[in-house]
């Protein structure tokens, strides 16, 4: 639906993609239970960072999907950043006294007019692993 809003008035689309830093071995020791603590709450942080009209949504396992109407791909890489930085100060810890924190990965594009949905998909794909790549914890953007 935003593909095509796009394609008709020409307003930029961009796209994030995140996904959670190690999150298979925070799964592992703490518990499902826990993961899934971990799960809900990135998902308050992202809502916590958008507009009104932007959107969220769970793309699978650990891996979310953001969609930011009228936004250029720089612009869509502050919200990624800030998505990253809130996220990062979330304390997962499951005693007293520990910290706890866990990292997102994030990949930012913009859609090309006319592209197809999978090619948009499969770069900020991508690009989300190109972060993972070079050190995790970071947003990586086509600008």
């Amino acid at each position: 639906m935003e593909i095509d809003r796009t394609d008709r008035y020409g307003q930029p689309l961009t796209m994030s993609i995140l996904d959670l830093d190690d999150f298979k071995t925070f799964n592992d020791t703490y518990g499902h239970v826990e993961g899934d603590r971990v799960l809900s709450r990135l998902g308050q942080v992202i809502k916590s960072c958008l507009r009104q009209t932007d959107s969220a949504y769970r793309y699978g396992g650990e891996e979310f999907a953001v969609l930011l109407p009228m936004t250029s791909s720089a612009d869509g890489a502050v919200t990624a950043e800030r998505i990253r930085a809130e996220f990062k100060k979330e304390n997962f810890s499951t005693a007293p006294g520990q910290d706890i924190h866990i990292t997102v990965s994030i990949g930012v594009a913009q859609y090309i007019p006319q592209e197809v949905m999978k090619a948009f998909v499969h770069r900020v794909d991508q690009l989300m692993y190109q972060g993972k790549k070079n050190g995790k914890d970071r947003v990586c953007c086509e600008l």
